[in-house]
């Protein structure tokens, strides 16, 4: 921080400087705590972003901005390749390179909660696995308003992203992280099934589509049904590949302030805040799991098991998983599948108040130079060029473009052989200024507004929980879940008896003290914004 403040004295002395002297005129300024000497550019006195690119470049000497993110294949062979393309743009446009570290999901929370602890150089990261509330609670994050470090170099990103849900990610009234641009609310009880398997049991997807939808909307007793035909008829295939984010996916309540001790189970109606474990959703989420895995359509190695569901499907093992539907799910999953998969819907579109925040990026508290990083960052919201190489790597390697206006592989390229095929675009900061992919409509980006605004929405749309006050339930009600979540979620535990030993033990670790601070938060935060 001190080279932080540093940067920024040196900065308002030169602004002052400028004011009487020309734009070509020199003087000394500091970009790192060390005295330089550098030119003021024309177009940059007055303007600190501009400023720091300038005293970059005549520096000569270029930071490396290490950026972190997870995907479900970990790092491709690319990586380099487009890493160094990245580098290159950025150098030319910002005086600095950019390092990526790409991280397999199963490993991304050891991996970066070590590295984030023992001081290893990582400038911008997102919170995904990591989990928002604790980066915020360990330190690992740095206030992005600090010194109006985003508003003197991360201004494009304001510019892109809705206000409110830039607000969203706001924690004690404090700045930590942002959105991406991405799909908000979720289509709930999502099913992604491969067409092939649909084939074989001759099931008739085709007839039930409605006139341009590419979302089958269905119910839970037409699954089961599927789901029971091709367990018949693949005996030696898994039906479905089980997954812990499926509870969220498929029950519309508000997991208020990211986690699930103390819910909202009306969120469009209510305000109250409810136990979810003992809840009669709860109960019947486990119940399916329990009957799905009694019947045998699921892997009994799945609670060991952490291989993505997507590349299950992809290497032939399972037939489904469960989704969050969106506009574009059907093209975004049969990518990531290898496959055609076709998607049903059991559920409604639903924006929980924490959906905003649930995975934003966030620079290091202990990055050694946040205006390099947050500048950065505000290139990947902003630059259509970088925002392509981010999410689709290299034109003319990994794709091509289509007459009209689309992207797809380059000669000789697939989902299995590319080098990079970046799974996870949705978490990407700005995918929606990055080429569209073919399969999707070019309108892809204007039907997934209309997607998020026409969503069943959390009466607590915007509600951020600091749970530092509560920091040792937090912790200990994570262990009761880590020791009873998942063989429930999964079906390995019959829920009659599962169920009130996880619920006794979530008392006795606090649940009800937790769900009181955060109701009171609550309350608070409806009445400084006028909800009822």
């Amino acid at each position: 921080m001190k080279k932080f403040l540093a940067v920024l004295l040196s900065l308002m002395v030169m602004v002052g400087l400028a004011g009487c002297k020309s734009g070509t005129d020199t003087s000394n300024t500091s970009n790192t705590g060390n005295d330089t000497s550098s030119t003021v550019t024309e177009g940059a006195a007055g303007d600190p972003a501009a400023q720091a690119i300038a005293d970059r470049k005549a520096s000569g000497e270029y930071p490396t901005v290490v950026m972190a993110f997870m995907n479900w294949a970990g790092s491709p062979a690319g990586l380099e390749r487009v890493q160094g393309l990245i580098s290159k743009y950025t150098e030319e446009k910002l005086g600095v390179s950019v390092q990526l570290e790409i991280m397999d999901y199963a490993s991304y929370q050891q991996e970066m909660t070590l590295m984030l602890s023992s001081g290893e150089q990582i400038d911008i990261f997102n919170a995904i696995a990591v989990g928002y509330t604790p980066s915020i609670n360990k330190g690992y994050v740095l206030d992005m308003e600090e010194n109006d470090l985003i508003q003197n170099y991360g201004q494009g990103i304001l510019d892109t992203m809705n206000q409110d849900y830039v607000n969203a990610c706001r924690v004690g009234g404090v700045l930590y992280g942002l959105p991406q641009q991405r799909d908000m609310a979720i289509g709930q009880g999502g099913f992604a099934i491969g067409a092939e398997y649909l084939d074989g049991i001759g099931f008739d997807y085709n007839s039930m589509y409605k006139e341009g939808d590419e979302i089958i909307y269905t119910d839970l007793n037409t699954i089961s049904d599927i789901f029971a035909k091709l367990h018949e008829k693949y005996p030696n295939l898994y039906v479905y590949a089980p997954q812990e984010a499926s509870l969220t996916q498929h029950n519309a309540y508000d997991g208020l302030g990211g986690d699930n001790y103390g819910v909202l189970l009306d969120p469009a109606n209510s305000l109250k805040v409810e136990d979810l474990w003992g809840s009669d959703m709860f109960k019947s989420f486990c119940d399916l799991m329990y009957q799905w895995n009694q019947a045998g359509y699921m892997s009994k190695d799945a609670l060991t098991d952490d291989t993505a569901a997507t590349a299950q499907v992809k290497a032939g093992t399972a037939m489904s998983y469960a989704t969050a539907t969106k506009p574009g799910i059907r093209a975004q999953e049969s990518g990531l599948s290898g496959r055609d998969m076709i998607i049903f819907q059991t559920g409604v579109d639903f924006l929980k108040s924490s959906a905003v925040a649930t995975m934003p990026w966030c620079i290091n508290s202990g990055t050694e130079d946040p205006v390099a990083a947050m500048q950065v960052l505000d290139a990947f919201y902003t630059d259509p060029v970088l925002s392509n190489l981010l999410c689709w790597g290299e034109e003319g390697t990994e794709y091509v473009k289509t007459d009209d206006g689309h992207i797809t592989f380059a000669d000789g390229v697939d989902a299995q052989n590319s080098e990079y095929f970046n799974n996870v675009n949705w978490l990407m900061p700005n995918q929606f200024i990055a080429d569209i992919w073919v399969g999707n409509e070019l309108d892809i980006w204007d039907r997934m507004d209309k997607f998020n605004n026409e969503s069943v929405k959390s009466k607590a749309l915007g509600f951020s929980f600091d749970n530092s006050s509560v920091a040792t339930e937090y912790t200990a009600l994570t262990n009761v879940y880590n020791e009873y979540g998942k063989p429930l979620l999964f079906g390995f535990t019959n829920p009659a008896n599962g169920i009130p030993e996880m619920v006794d033990k979530m008392k006795s670790s606090g649940l009800d003290k937790y769900m009181e601070v955060k109701q009171t938060a609550l309350d608070e935060w409806a009445q400084v914004n006028g909800i009822n």
